[in-house]
């Protein structure tokens, strides 16, 4: 089982989540502390809009996706793994305490970004 932690797009009720949805095992609510989120907008090479989670000083909320292990490589090719996105460990705060998580953080230029400093992208 692997667990991601997800604050944007494939969060339930958006737009990639139906790509993990056959995978889904369990989901718990969380935020990570140490790193800031922009909302991109939509443009040539992105076709509709995404947030991005970079290292800072805020903190971000979303959702701790417990999913089978074999979809990690449909999320490396989604998040453009070593492209657009680092696919790193984080800590995850939760209501049963902490847990170790792979998370996506962006390695883009961030211009053009809006800068979201309550922590939550919706879309």
């Amino acid at each position: 089982m692997e667990r991601v932690f997800v604050y944007g797009t494939l969060k339930r009720g958006h737009g990639n989540h139906a790509l993990v949805a056959p995978y889904l095992v369990r989901v718990l609510p969380g935020r990570v502390e140490g790193y800031d989120l922009y909302g991109l907008p939509p443009g040539p090479e992105r076709p509709y809009p995404y947030p991005a989670m970079v290292q800072g000083r805020g903190r971000v909320y979303g959702e701790v996706l417990f999913l089978q292990e074999e979809v990690l490589p449909l999320l490396d090719e989604l998040e453009e793994e070593g492209r657009e996105y680092r696919r790193v460990r984080v800590w995850v705060e939760t209501e049963e305490g902490p847990l170790e998580a792979w998370a996506y953080l962006y390695l883009d230029d961030l211009e053009g970004a809006r800068a979201l400093p309550e922590g939550v992208w919706e879309g």
